[in-house]
């Protein structure tokens, strides 16, 4: 794997972490909007809220916190500094929706891209790997 390769992996796993573990940001905005869409692989609705007054656009949330705050709230929103991803909404001391484990999760993939960036994983193709559709079925 050529180095420029290795060092996108390694600045991907590092921005990942940044998101995953760094400090939390804390705005407070007003609920703009409400927006439901339907997914039809999920076959479920997404719920969105919308607001204003800071870096944050929208967050999707379940169908609970959805209903819970109406246009013109004014809450907190948690988010994470690096890819603004909303942690947790909050109305006084009121928790309206929270994130559980999904920054746990992010470990598989970072340390996967750390892995593949020390050269720790091995992605080597070879002349014979076009003949059969390429190095993933090695």
């Amino acid at each position: 794997m050529d180095v420029i390769t290795r060092l996108a992996m390694f600045i991907v796993a590092v921005l990942l972490a940044l998101d995953a573990f760094g400090s939390e940001r804390n705005e407070n905005l007003r609920v703009d909007r409400h927006s439901r869409s339907h997914s039809q692989w999920q076959r479920a609705d997404d719920y969105h809220l919308h607001f204003v007054g800071g870096r944050v656009d929208s967050c999707d949330v379940g169908w609970s916190a959805w209903n819970t705050l109406q246009d013109g709230d004014e809450v907190s929103v948690d988010t994470s500094r690096v890819f603004k991803s909303c942690d947790g909404i909050r109305r006084g001391d009121q928790v309206i929706s929270q994130a559980h484990l999904h920054k746990g999760f992010l470990l598989i993939p970072i340390a996967l891209l750390l892995a593949a960036a020390f050269g720790w994983i091995e992605f080597n193709r070879g002349v014979d790997d076009d003949r059969r559709g390429g190095w993933w079925f090695s």
